[in-house]
This record gives structure tokens, sequence and C-alpha cells, in this order.
């Protein structure tokens, strides 16, 4: 059986020494209780088909305290420490996590602090923790890695253990490219190799997802296709999987002893007045000062509600020490004594500010209390707050207000959403919830409680590893036989099983595999040897051939069109069988391509050497004669602007050799590949190709003798060297 191995920075606990003596005391952060919830609701991953769940992770010690009595206890409680040293803390943690990452994924930019030694150390970190997990991990083992702080992980584990299921989740926002673009180019590249060395990448919502994969094909140019990114034989699932919370927990809250007396204290305490409540840790991403000021507006424009309701205010304290957290804490204690001190009265103050950890009876009776909950950061990957708060009303009562730059507000749909910069809007949901019929509270709570209940953090938990269950066995499959030279004895095997065969069929890809790769197509005309040994082979009894290529109809037709085989024309678009006429294999929908064409004319305009080559079903833009750097960059560009241009139409882009083509959503050379192959039901099958596009021949047949032509990760069983090679092969079969 295997193991599941939890890697995120923090270990879920927290390690103090006093006198000698080692307390272990469980962690109360986010990523941890998620975990914990869904290791406990899966009796430690038993129910999963897992028999030992390790949890890799920094103690919270700095290095030289970390006793070999703490990394024992800790190892007994199934916890594996890394050790950190107090400067590693210093420029791997407050460096490039919280410097680096934390404000340029949250797309606050002015605060990104760039520092090479911030780079490196974190280099070095995700290498001890790589290692780390290396040492426990076994072929075949589950490896769940967690968050920002680790994200070269993934690809230093596909190196190290390639035989290890690899899945990664961050829990923060992913920025769009062009923010992302700011990050220096060798670090943005190292990042995203790092996350593709996971066999799946999730993210909380859809939004992240697609700017995750629309910066691997900008600056990676790989192909990605339907939450799908294509690098070589490998394929990397990208998914949304919304984190959520314990429902059961905070909806049966209100009943448990202690959380039931704070309910009844506080609401003696604060009898006849409305509560509008916010709980957030100190950060710039969460709005607290807007808030702030938000009420204070309402407050006075809406003067019939002072006295009537009052604004609960909880700041958790965050990297104390730190400049601007702390010049942060200044300004929110000022404006809510300024606040308090120009429209309090004797026996009401506007804002209860309370500066401090609260405990978790406390917070839930808050919860129980509020009726309005005002969640408005100013950028969140979730914001599990706002599902807690809705999963505690159990009296069906309580308004959210939510930020829509919350990824919570693409759940909770039923919240009143706003916006964080819009004082206004703000100001008119205070009004519009403290006023809102009960009728209406209950409908909207109940509504995103039956959500919330549905997924809740096992489903988070659960959906991610069945998920990267699959996407581990589709690599495993990819990966089992590598690709064998194309030598002497491979060719003698193979031309042996042609030999021995009763029926046989032979698919072959044109540019690039039958015929070498020229500067323009329309060079690429077959020559009389070529045509007469796909004559001969034709001629053979019991043997069919098909080329299968991107050119037209026409080209095809006038150049092989006497010959006895099939013909494939636009990737699989149309056939033409032997001594017959074209068909068309699928419908198609072409309005997307005037628009495709536009673009591809602007960008061979501004990129010198490239051209636009047009087919029935597809559009293909060529910069092989470009000058190569420029080139490259100008695809990854084209690449980028269709991916916008083209979302939600029924068209497909694809990246080859020196080429981006877009076509009709279902044609593919695998398609039409298998179809040959489930017509003619041979027993012998040889299917070579160069591109991209043809590794979905490789795949579509798994029994076939394939042949990839150039370098290059590959789903086939062959490499050879060039065309030449592949000609050499199909003379040993006629002879």
């Amino acid at each position: 059986m295997a193991k599941l191995v939890i890697v995120s920075n923090r270990l879920p606990v927290t390690v103090s020494v006093r006198g000698g003596s080692v307390e272990i005391r469980e962690a109360v952060g986010g990523l941890a209780t998620a975990i914990k919830s869904f290791l406990a609701a899966t009796e430690s991953g038993k129910t999963l088909g897992f028999d030992e769940v390790v949890w890799v992770g920094w103690s919270g010690l700095k290095a030289e305290h970390e006793t070999e009595e703490v990394k024992a206890k800790l190892r007994e409680m199934g916890l594996l420490t890394v050790p950190l040293t107090g400067e590693e803390l210093q420029l791997f943690y407050e460096g490039f996590c919280n410097s680096t990452l934390w404000p340029l994924f949250h797309s606050f930019t002015v605060y990104t602090v760039f520092e090479a030694k911030f780079w490196e150390s974190y280099l070095q970190v995700n290498h001890k923790y790589a290692e780390a997990v290396s040492a426990v991990a076994r072929p075949g083992d589950f490896v769940w890695v967690h968050d920002y702080h680790l994200m070269l992980v993934p690809g230093m584990l596909r190196e190290q253990a390639p035989e290890l299921a690899v899945g990664f989740f961050l829990h923060i926002p992913f920025p769009p490219a062009e923010v992302y673009q700011l990050m220096p180019p060798p670090w943005r590249t190292a990042l995203l190799d790092g996350l593709l060395g996971a066999d799946l990448v999730g993210f909380h919502i859809h939004e992240y997802v697609n700017n995750f994969l629309r910066s691997v094909s900008k600056f990676l140019g790989y192909r990605t296709e339907a939450g799908m990114v294509y690098a070589g034989r490998r394929k990397i699932r990208v998914g949304a999987f919304p984190i959520s919370i314990d429902f059961d927990f905070f909806h049966n809250s209100s009943e448990v002893p202690e959380v039931e007396r704070q309910i009844e204290e506080l609401r003696q305490r604060l009898r006849g007045l409305k509560i509008v409540f916010s709980i957030d840790r100190l950060d710039y991403t969460k709005g607290v000062i807007n808030r702030i000021h938000a009420w204070e507006r309402f407050l006075k424009e809406r003067p019939e509600w002072r006295g009537r309701a009052t604004f609960i205010l909880v700041v958790v304290p965050s990297r104390t020490g730190v400049p601007q957290y702390e010049a942060m804490k200044r300004e929110i204690e000022r404006e809510v004594g300024r606040i308090n001190g120009e429209l309090g009265e004797v026996d009401w103050v506007p804002i209860v500010y309370i500066s401090r950890f609260i405990p978790t009876p406390t917070l839930l009776a808050l919860y129980n209390i509020a009726d309005v909950a005002l969640i408005t950061p100013l950028k969140d990957g979730m914001n599990l707050v706002a599902k807690e708060y809705v999963a505690s009303r159990r009296d069906c009562r309580g308004v959210l207000i939510l930020s829509e730059t919350a990824g919570a507000a693409h759940e909770l749909v039923q919240a009143l959403v706003v916006n964080p910069n819009d004082e206004s809007g703000i100001v008119n949901a205070i009004e519009r919830a403290l006023g809102m019929d009960p009728e209406e509270q209950c409908r909207r709570i109940k509504s995103m409680q039956e959500r919330i209940r549905q997924h809740n953090v096992v489903k988070w938990g659960v959906d991610f590893i069945h998920a990267l269950a699959l996407a581990y066995n589709d690599n495993l499959m990819s990966a089992a036989t590598p690709a064998r030279i194309l030598d002497g004895e491979a060719a003698e095997e193979i031309a042996s099983a042609f030999r021995n065969s009763r029926k046989r069929i032979l698919i072959l890809d044109y540019d690039g595999t039958l015929v070498p790769h020229y500067p323009y197509a329309y060079q690429a005309v077959p020559d009389a040897e070529l045509k007469q040994m796909l004559r001969d082979l034709a001629n053979i009894p019991n043997t069919g051939v098909a080329v299968i290529s991107g050119r037209p109809r026409d080209f095809l037709e006038a150049w092989l069109g006497d010959l006895n085989i099939y013909l494939v024309a636009e990737h699989g678009a149309f056939i033409k069988e032997p001594g017959g006429g074209w068909t068309q294999l699928f419908p198609f929908d072409l309005s997307w391509k005037p628009a495709v064409r536009k673009l591809m004319e602007d960008f061979t305009a501004l990129t010198p050497g490239t051209y636009v080559e047009e087919k029935e079903v597809s559009i293909a833009w060529h910069y092989r004669n470009a000058e190569a750097e420029v080139g490259e960059a100008a695809a990854n560009r084209l690449v980028e602007a269709l991916s916008g241009l083209l979302a939600g139409t029924p068209a497909n882009i694809l990246r080859g050799v020196k080429v981006v083509e877009v076509r009709a959503a279902g044609v593919s050379k695998g398609a039409a590949a298998k179809l040959l192959y489930e017509k003619l039901a041979p027993d012998f099958v040889l299917i070579a190709g160069d591109d991209y596009t043809d590794e979905e021949m490789f795949k579509s047949v798994p029994a076939a003798f394939s042949v990839k032509v150039g370098r290059g990760e590959t789903a086939a069983k062959f490499m050879a060297p060039s065309y030449r090679k592949v000609r050499e092969l199909l003379r040993r079969l006629i002879s």
C-alpha cells in the first residue's frame, strides 16, 4: 500500500521548549485545520487506500534549538521536521515568500521586493524539503505539496524520485500573466517548471487556473488545452478545487456549552444593538482600513443607526516587528480612536476594536450573534471566514457582505457582493443588510449553507487525491516504456513483426517524417524515390498505407493522389480512401477564422520571416524562417493572444515545431489514426511522426510500433534522428 506524504512550510503543531521540557500544541492555521479535518474524516487516509500518513514541514523552532528529543517526539506523531536556520527564515520566509511571492501573487506590486539573495535562499530551502520527502517516500507514494513557499519542490521531486505521484495546491491567488511577468525571467521560468513537476496542480477557482495556464503558455510555450499542460511526454492536469471547512463543526457550534454560555453573555452586553462583525489577520491584502472608513461613512450618512449598531473589528497580530505591519497597526488604531472619539457616546462606541488572538469559543459565539459579517479583503485566495460565518448560522439569520475579489465570492453567490474599493457600495450593502427581511436572510443563508455542506473540506481533499491518482496513472502509462533508438536491431525487430503479420497498416506523418522541413511549406514536394516507396508498400498484399498530414487537401491530392493509399488532410479533418473521394470526418464551426486570420497577419507584419498558411478548417502561423529568439518570443505572445481571443469558441490552439496553428475543435490526428486502426483491424501497425500533434497518434494506438522523429520527450516507443532513418525502415519493410 502507498503512503500519503503531506508537505507544507509549517507542521500542524506549535513546538516550544521551556525549562528543558518540550511542549507540542496543535496549530490553528487554515491549512493545518483543513488537512487535519480531511485526515480525520478519511481515517488518516485509510479509506482512500493509504496505510500511513507522514507530514513534512518546519517545526517552528530554529535549527539550533531543534534537539533530538524534539525530532523524536514529532516522529512519533508522524511528523518529519525540516530544520531551518535563523538566516534561512529571514531570507526564505520573510524574504522571498513574504516580500516577493505574497505581494506579487496578490497583485500588490508596489510592495514586491526582488532580491537575488532571497531567491538563492528559496532555492536552498526548497531543496531541503525535497530531500526530506525523498528520504521517506517510496515509488508509488502520493506526495501532496502545499502553497507558495514550496513551488520548486514538485520539479525537484520529479528529478530525484520520478516514480512518485506528486500534487501541488496553491492556497493563495495565482496572478494574471501581466503581473507574473514582473518576476525576473529566470525565477518565473523556474517557478513554473517547478510546479509542472507535479502530476496535478490545484487552485481555488478557475480564474487562478486560467492565469496559471496563460503564464505557462506565455513564458514556457507549452500547449495548454482543456485544463491540461502538454510538456513533452508528460501531461500535467490543472484544476480548481475550492477549499472549504468542516461544516458540521461550525453548524453545531451554538449547541456547545462553552459557546452557548458566551453567546448569552455577549447578547446581554450588546443588548439592543445590531452587530456588524469582521475578523482578519493584520495584512495589507485584507482591506481593514477601507472597511473602517466605509463604516464611518455609513454612520455619518445614516445617523439613525448611531447607538443602534456597532462594528466589532478583530485584527489578529501578524509579523510583529516588521515595520510595514507595525505602521498598518498604528494607522488602524489611530482611525478607530478618531472615529470613536468623534461619533461615540457615553453608552455606545461605533467600533469595538480587538487586537489580539481570540479563543475559538469566543469566535464561534461572535459568528452566532453577528447580524452582519463584513468580509471585504482587497484580494484573497478563498477566505474561509466567510464560509465559517454562514455555516455557523443555525438560526437561519445573518447577512454576509463579501468582497468580489475573494475566491469565496465565486461560490457564495447569495452574499451581498461588493467591490472593496467602492466605499459607497459597501455603505449601501451595510444598510441593506441591517434592514433585510428575516425571510430573505434565511433564503440566502440556507442556499449558501447547502453549497458549503455539499462541498466541505473532506470533499475538497478527496476530490484532489482522486484527481491526482488519475493524473499519476495517466503519466505512468506514458512513461512506462522509454523510447528506444531506431538502430539496426530495432529496425529489424519491426521488419520481422511486419513480415510475420497477416494484416498491416502504416500511418505516416508527412513534413519532417517522410520529407525534411523546408523554409516554406510549398517547397516540401515528394521526390520520385518517396513516391515509389509508398507505391511499393501499398502493393504489398494486406497492407494499407496512410499519410496523415496537417497539409490541405489540394496539396495531398496534387502530389500523392495518384497512389493507392489513404490520405488524411488538415490533422484529421478530411480523409480520402484509396481510389475514392474526400469525405469530412467531423462537422466544423469556423466562425472564429476571420478574427484568427487578422491576428496572425498582425503578428506576421511585426515578425520578419513569418507567414500565414490558411486551410479549410485551420490556420497556421509559421516562424521557421524568423530569427530563433525573436520567433519564439513572438510565438509565445501569439499563443497568449489566441487563448484570450478563442476562449469559449469551438477551436483549439496547437503549438508545433516552429508553427502555431488553430484548428476546429474535435479534429486530431489521433482520432483519424484510431479510426483507421478500428476500420482495418490490422495485427501490425507502424506510426511515425515528428511533431507535437503526432503524439496524439502514438497515444491513440498503444499497440503500434511508434516512431518519433527528432529529439524531445515522446509517447513513442522508438526515436529516429531524422526522416532518413524512417525511409531506411520503410525500405527494409519492402525488401
